[in-house]
């Protein structure tokens, strides 16, 4: 039992501090929380000194990919911040819609689902909440908006990370990592049935959820449908597939209206 504690310290110590009403940021927090691993693994554990170090390198290694990603997504925003870009996509998808319910599903969902497959790691709620703020959302719902949606295409983020990195050391084969790809499209695409149209209660009321719910599921079916085909082929672009698809489709259906 004491193993287990002291193995589960560092993650222990990062929910309490981070979480705390006077709590440690993340650049401290995450730091000193490999410190604790570190010597653990050496004072506690009897680990090799040269092996443990060899496993902090590796981490570091490992690490670039997300971090790749995320700052590339964080250059692209700050670009279009400066450059003036995010204005004029905000006028674009002012002119759209000037519907609520239709400007949160290309925004919170279509386009999140695109950037999701894209990028990932919290990139699509980065990108996708400044924009619907810039539309004169309230800033706390639409955080919450945007994390609940891009729950749905997460499991095929940054080009399917979560398949080919998470299931890439057991050794499976192709075959089956696309069979797990399939099944986890379709329960992602069976939570999706509930998931957007729940989030947007936090942003918009019963009734004018209820009055453009034709439009809500045809934009969500427009994402989630490919999603699930390409799955049978494919395990890494399936969010890529469904959210190009369903930006396509939900802009479309903004535009005339349909369902609204």
């Amino acid at each position: 039992m004491t193993d287990v504690f002291i193995a589960a310290f560092p993650i222990l110590f990062l929910v309490v501090a981070m979480t705390a009403k006077k709590g440690i940021p993340a650049v401290v927090a995450f730091p000193v929380a490999a410190l604790i691993a570190f010597a653990s693994r050496i004072f506690f554990f009897g680990t090799d000194s040269s092996l443990a170090q060899a496993a902090v390198v590796a981490g570091l290694l490992n690490a670039l990919t997300p971090i790749s990603i995320v700052f590339g997504a964080i250059l692209f925003f700050v670009a279009m911040e400066k450059s003036g870009a995010m204005d004029v996509v905000r006028d674009w998808l002012r002119g759209i819609s000037s519907n609520r319910i239709a400007q949160v599903m290309v925004v919170a969902w279509s386009f999140q689902f695109l950037i999701e497959g894209a990028s990932g790691f919290g990139t699509p709620a980065a990108l996708a909440a400044p924009i619907l703020v810039g539309l004169g959302f309230p800033p706390l719902r639409v955080v919450v908006v945007c994390l609940v949606m891009n729950s749905v295409p997460v499991s095929f983020g940054a080009v399917g990370t979560p398949t080919w990195f998470g299931f890439g050391p057991l050794g499976l084969d192709e075959e089956s990592l696309r069979a797990i790809a399939v099944q986890t499209a379709l329960f992602n695409g069976f939570a999706a049935l509930f998931i957007p149209a729940a989030a947007l209660l936090f942003i918009a009321g019963r009734r004018e959820v209820f009055d453009n719910l034709v439009f809500v599921y045809l934009s969500i079916f427009a994402s989630v449908v490919p999603m699930i085909a390409f799955a049978a082929v494919n395990y890494e672009f399936p969010a890529v597939v469904g959210g190009a698809i369903g930006l396509s489709v939900t802009i479309a259906l903004a535009r005339t209206g349909f369902g609204l």
